[in-house]
């Protein structure tokens, strides 16, 4: 799908900008923080866009009729599982990226304080733990058929959840730790440290914690595709599991 430059462009420029607009303006007219609350959240929360490439190309080998080889390969299983989230992730950083350089260019985010390093840190660190937990729905969705049901459900939950959008202490209280769970949390608060200025060690504590949630999220896609695969041999059913 990367092969149409035009919209390619269009989907990584119109996405963002409408995510930020809407939630960005909505939290500026209706909620109790300042705009730049908002902005930032969003911009880095951009990175749960590689969570729906990478479930999908992974749920999409049973339709492509191209999971048989993948089983059957003699690659090193850590390495074709883990292996299929690199270029997503990498795509990924383009996105926030953008989404903060769209934050200040049309809304006025002022980054002139803002801690480039640690921004940088959070950006990647968002990525990779969006990468993780796209590893794992894709994993999941050789058991429920549907991995954009599923990357939407998580698209959600992250918008919703992670304080990027609802401050974490306005929510409610079972809430809290499926909050905890989920990859972004963290670095959002870290942005937000880095983008008023913060020292670099005041966030670096945050983003190792989401580092670790992601890595887990990922460990727990691998665990779960052996378990599908052990099964899917045993029965012979591979592309009916």
């Amino acid at each position: 799908q990367w092969l149409n430059p035009a919209a390619y462009l269009f989907n990584k420029t119109l996405m963002p900008l409408l995510q930020m607009s809407f939630f960005s303006l909505l939290g500026q007219f209706g909620g109790a923080r300042p705009l730049s609350f908002y902005l930032v959240g969003n911009a880095i929360i951009v990175a749960y866009r590689p969570m729906f490439t990478i479930a999908t190309a992974i749920s999409g080998e049973r339709w492509q009729g191209t999971l048989p080889y993948v089983v059957g390969s003699p690659a090193n299983r850590v390495v074709l599982f883990f292996g299929r989230g690199i270029g997503q992730a990498l795509d990924g950083l383009i996105d926030v990226a953008l989404a903060f350089w769209l934050a200040a260019l049309l809304f006025g985010l002022d980054l002139s304080q803002a801690n480039w390093l640690g921004i940088s840190l959070a950006i990647v660190t968002a990525c990779y733990g969006a990468s993780g937990l796209g590893l794992f729905l894709g994993a999941t969705a050789y058991l429920v058929l549907d991995a954009t049901f599923l990357a939407n459900t998580a698209m959600f939950a992250t918008l919703l959840l992670t304080g990027a959008n609802v401050p974490l202490e306005e929510l409610p209280g079972w809430l809290v730790p499926l909050s905890s769970a989920l990859p972004l949390t963290r670095s959002v608060e870290a942005a937000r440290l880095y983008t008023s200025g913060g020292e670099l060690t005041s966030g670096l504590g945050l983003l190792a914690i989401d580092a670790v949630v992601g890595t887990l999220w990922a460990l727990g896609g691998l665990a779960l595709f052996s378990w599908i695969e052990a099964q899917a041999r045993r029965r012979g059913s591979l592309e009916g599991f």
